[in-house]
């Protein structure tokens, strides 16, 4: 019989935490900043924070294992972070280990749009017999993807699979902060919303901004440009469903409907394009750490 897991998302701007148990029911959630995770010291202040929340909520030896979801590249042991740009008091180090060192728990760590993904899988009973493949978009500050094919997430020789918005645009020369020139994120996120914003709109609120100003040209290019990569994706894995989420994507008014049709139309015809299936997962401040926690009772009933 198992037990509990501790499930935590780590963003740029909070970090959450709650006790996941196997059927997916999350108990004691908490939000807080993670401010500290961008300096030195990272590793010892956020087993702290976990040793602290076992202690505030009765929980040691309930715990089986602590999952942890980070918005970076993780290899393929669930344990080292190679690259995260927005938490650099966690960058290239061995944090699964580490951590499992101090708190004497099993820890995994992952890509946090896996974690959504898991958790939109489970929640909407999409691979009920394993036999699927699906595909995560989840569109926020950067561009998340996440690629889960017959039970498993795709991981690749290194673990650093489905960085979808890391793969260049043609003529595009400007240099991403992965240090790459050209990817694809510099034009599909938040942040280049962001820049559209104040470039175009610089009276308009963020989250006016499709309301106002959707069927404008520079939004129109935004959207259309989105559909590049989903497209691209789309024809080589010829999935079962395509989870379309993340912050920009739930802004009021975003023009869903207008990127379907482009993604569709930049797609393979007749198929996959003509017989698509997008699914539209609704997210809360629980959803990563719900997914962190059921993520990591698959890995250890040997599903990963």
């Amino acid at each position: 019989m198992m037990g509990q897991v501790i499930g935590i998302d780590i963003g740029g701007t909070n970090l959450r935490l709650g006790c996941v148990s196997a059927d997916g029911q999350l108990e004691h959630f908490e939000r807080k900043s993670s401010a500290p995770m961008l300096k030195e010291g990272a590793v010892d202040v956020l087993c702290g924070e976990i040793m602290d929340y076992m202690e505030r909520h009765s929980l040691k030896g309930a715990i089986d294992a602590v999952s942890v979801g980070v918005p970076s590249a993780v290899s393929k042991d669930k344990s080292f972070v190679y690259s995260t740009p927005n938490l650099k008091g966690l960058e290239n180090i061995d944090l699964g280990h580490l951590l499992e060192k101090k708190l004497g728990i099993r820890v995994f760590v992952d890509r946090d749009v896996n974690y959504l993904l898991c958790h939109d899988i489970k929640k909407y009973n999409l691979d009920p017999e394993q036999d699927k493949t699906i595909l995560g978009m989840y569109l926020g500050t950067g561009f998340g993807n996440a690629i889960y094919v017959n039970g498993r997430f795709h991981a690749g020789k290194n673990g650093v699979a489905g960085e979808l918005g890391h793969i260049p645009f043609f003529h595009l020369k400007e240099i991403c902060p992965c240090g790459n020139m050209g990817c694809v994120e510099l034009r599909c996120s938040g942040a280049h919303l962001q820049r559209i914003r104040n470039q175009h709109y610089p009276h308009t609120d963020i989250g006016d901004i499709f309301t106002k100003h959707g069927d404008e040209p520079a939004i129109l290019e935004f959207v259309e440009g989105l559909a590049y990569p989903i497209s691209t994706e789309v024809t080589i894995l010829d999935p079962d469903y395509v989870v379309m989420g993340g912050g920009v994507m739930i802004m009021k008014d975003f023009p869903m409907e207008y990127l379907i049709g482009q993604v569709k139309k930049g797609t393979r015809h007749p198929y996959p394009s003509e017989n698509l299936e997008f699914i539209f997962p609704e997210h809360t401040q629980t959803s990563g750490v719900a997914g962190g926690g059921l993520a990591a009772f698959d890995a250890m009933k040997g599903r990963h």
